[in-house]
């Protein structure tokens, strides 16, 4: 499989995976089990051009692993089946970090079981809670995370609000904090003792610098929106960011679990494996940033300062049409989008409409397959002929 990963994330700030958005779209459980798939001969370029060697996650639709993995999203009290097979020439699992699962789908190889070379497993477990949660690699763990093999869960409820009698939100932005030493990507066999590693690229959803300040990774807040910031960490660094006072950043969860009592937050840090839920509403016109600095966590000092950019759009910004139901795979997409068993849909127009409600494509289009890898991250809502509308999200 080609494992060639172009990064052009869309940030929503979201430099994660894990979007950036003008009106960041609420994300929902897509609608068929996909299939993850790990390797360990992919490319991850930085924003200098720097092909960097990763072990990471994939779609096997997509046929290529990204850094971070795919974004996993479900809805509160789904059953999941979370479909994985293995064709990477080492063993590989899937922990699933803060999710209350039973120890056999864990995924911690002295308790659960390793994916050897050639299998494949299923992890089920049903989504208790609604939360910020993370996946990766528990074998060797210190290099095959270092190596890429991490990702972000979200779990959410249909009704919009972030758990039962909680507060009420208008789109998610997840946010995933990571880093790397290329010296060690490189050459892994040489990156022993773990304890040596230092890293010395500084991510967001796989992305810095120039990266994050490309007018599609700006986490776009339409006038009267209330945002939840997803943030989690995967990086062997403490991560701290600062809300501007203008985004009246409130933290509501901690560890996919919510605070005893929100509080109004302008300095967040963030250890190895800590998630938090942030809502924010900015000021109207307000545009700025949010400084995130990666603090060395053996030589205290600043290693490196990555800004998420957020504008708070005008109020002139219209909104999405309505729809009718939500349903096609995967959602949300980042390569392509599937709308669901049409059949003789060849010859059949297909239009869809932006965040803005501006028709942004249209034509025929075989099999009801949307090619959205050049697509915007944020919310699209699609009409393919007379059958009913579907929203869907689109993310990088």
């Amino acid at each position: 499989m080609n494992s060639l990963h172009f990064p052009s994330v869309r940030l929503v700030v979201a430099l994660l995976m894990f979007v950036a958005v003008q009106g960041v779209p609420r994300l929902h459980a897509q609608a068929l089990p996909p299939v993850l798939f790990s390797e360990m001969d992919g490319i991850h370029f930085l924003d200098d051009g720097t092909a960097v060697p990763i072990w990471a996650y994939g779609w096997v639709t997509d046929g290529f692993i990204t850094l971070p993995g795919p974004l996993l999203t479900y809805d509160e009290g789904q059953q999941v089946d979370l479909n994985f097979t293995n064709p990477s020439p080492e063993s590989h699992t899937i922990h699933l970090h803060g999710l209350d699962v039973d120890q056999a789908n864990d995924g911690v190889p002295t308790t659960s079981f390793m994916v050897v070379t050639g299998e494949s497993t299923v992890y089920s477990f049903e989504a208790t809670h609604p939360g910020t949660f993370l996946y990766h690699c528990h074998v060797t763990t210190t290099l095959h995370l270092t190596m890429g093999m991490y990702g972000m869960i979200l779990v959410t409820r249909p009704d919009g609000t972030l758990w039962e009698g909680g507060p009420a939100y208008d789109g998610d932005v997840p946010l995933l904090f990571s880093d790397l030493e290329i010296a060690t990507n490189n050459a892994p066999v040489e990156s022993f003792p773990f304890h040596d590693i230092r890293p010395d690229v500084f991510m967001v959803n796989g992305l810095r610098g120039d990266q994050l300040e490309a007018p599609e990774q700006v986490i776009g807040v339409p006038y009267g929106d209330t945002l939840a910031l997803r943030l989690g960490s995967m990086a062997y660094s403490r991560v701290q960011c600062v809300f501007p006072p203008e985004l009246n950043a409130v933290c509501h969860m901690s560890d996919g679990r919510p605070v005893p009592e929100a509080f109004v937050v302008d300095t967040l840090e963030i250890f190895p494996g800590e998630r938090f839920t942030v809502l924010i509403a900015p000021e109207d016109g307000w545009s700025g940033t949010i400084p995130c600095a990666f603090w060395n966590m053996v030589d205290p000092g600043i290693e490196d300062v990555q800004e998420l950019h957020v504008e708070a759009l005008p109020s002139s910004v219209g909104e999405l049409p309505e729809f009718d139901a939500q349903w096609g795979y995967p959602n949300p997409a980042s390569t392509s989008f599937q709308l669901p068993d049409w059949r003789g849909s060849e010859g059949v127009e297909v239009v869809v409409w932006d965040l803005g409600g501006r028709e942004y494509f249209r034509g025929v289009l075989p099999g009801g397959r949307l090619d959205v890898s050049q697509w915007p991250a944020g919310s699209y809502v699609a009409q393919c002929g007379t059958h009913p509308r579907t929203r869907f999200s689109v993310i990088r």
